[in-house]
């Protein structure tokens, strides 16, 4: 069926669209100084393909749009906040599609270059940002309007976050929430292609297990102090609903080799032996999108044991990245993947893994 027959779908495979960014800084943090007082502005680029259904979790997921971001923020209060360069992947979802007019989620990630961050002489003021080069991520909710079928209008509330998740210190990170507006270009619009519509399958598998290893660094107080490693063990039960999402249901167990130190050089007046001081362990439940052999989760949890007393529910969000089937069944995959852990919207650190599901 070709695009064009329904007039729900885009007029091209690949798009390009501009838009502009009008927004404010969010001060989340009681430690966020200083004060945000002016608007951002920004301008971002995004080139889109127009998945057609050749792959089953595209047809189930309704054709939804893959690509990348470049912008540029600048921040109204300059002294402090400076300028922002982001890099992105991109998906864009489809919450629905009619002949006038499309809503949309979409979701990226990739990294942030600032150009102002804490320095202890020259910018002492900045207690948010301490390194150069950022994690990143948006969320935006918006429309499209169709005025020709080469040109869209569209609109979009939008929630965009970076930090260096504690790798450098400080780390509380900056949010910025926004709307943007924009025109998206297809330049193909005359040439005709089709949609798969085939059904797709029921999922190859209904249970799964799962168990990872995970490395992440996490700079000790005072900025510029020494980096330690974190160590992360991760098992958990995933139930696929479709072949596109699974429900998951786990436990983790960290050790912090800080924390060790820490005993060792300072005395332990805890009670503990420094190896069980050093441990964290929580239990978690989330959920799992599978795009393709990439992935994008989102888990809470909460620790049933911890003796720092940290924040007790943490959340993290990450993605996977399946390898191709292995095993008689072909159903048990290698995955490497990467996540920011969290307490309270404030980045604690970046995990890298690696694990097996089957």
């Amino acid at each position: 069926m070709a695009a064009s027959e329904k007039g729900l779908m885009a007029t091209s495979k690949i798009s390009l669209q501009g838009e502009y960014l009008f927004g404010r800084i969010v001060k989340h943090n009681r430690y966020f100084e200083p004060d945000p007082t002016k608007f951002t502005h920004g301008a971002y680029i995004t080139v889109l393909h127009q998945t057609d259904g050749k792959h089953a979790w595209q047809r189930k997921m309704h054709f939804p749009e893959l690509g990348g971001i470049i912008a540029y923020m600048r921040h109204g209060d300059q002294k402090y906040f400076g300028d922002v360069f982001l890099m992105m992947g991109a998906v864009k979802f489809w919450m629905f599609r009619t002949q006038p007019i499309e809503g949309y989620l979409q979701l990226g990630s990739g990294l942030a270059i600032t150009t102002r961050y804490f320095h202890v002489i020259h910018n002492p003021e900045n207690a948010v940002i301490g390194s150069a080069l950022n994690y990143s991520f948006q969320l935006k909710l918006g429309l499209e309007g169709k005025l020709h079928p080469s040109v869209r209008m569209g609109a979009a509330i939008s929630f965009s976050h970076y930090s260096n998740s504690a790798v450098q210190l400080p780390n509380l990170g900056i949010n910025v929430a926004g709307l943007l507006v924009g025109v998206r270009y297809f330049p193909n619009a005359a040439r005709p292609w089709s949609y798969n519509r085939n059904p797709y399958p029921k999922p190859q598998k209904r249970h799964e297990l799962m168990m990872k290893l995970s490395l992440s660094m996490h700079e000790m107080r005072p900025r510029g102090g020494p980096k330690y490693p974190i160590y992360g063990f991760t098992t958990n039960y995933a139930y696929y609903t479709s072949i596109i999402h699974k429900i998951l249901a786990g436990f983790t167990l960290d050790y912090s080799q800080a924390a060790y130190d820490f005993l060792m050089y300072y005395g332990n007046a805890t009670g503990l032996r420094p190896e069980v001081y050093s441990l964290q362990a929580g239990l978690f439940t989330g959920s799992e999108i599978m795009i393709g052999r990439v992935s994008i989760f989102f888990i809470i949890g909460a620790y049933v044991f911890d003796p720092r007393k940290n924040w007790p529910v943490y959340t993290k969000v990450g993605s996977n990245y399946y390898f191709a089937t292995i095993g008689k069944k072909k159903t048990s995959r290698m995955f490497i993947g990467a996540n920011v852990k969290s307490h309270v919207f404030v980045a604690q650190n970046l995990e890298m893994s690696a694990g097996v599901a089957f």
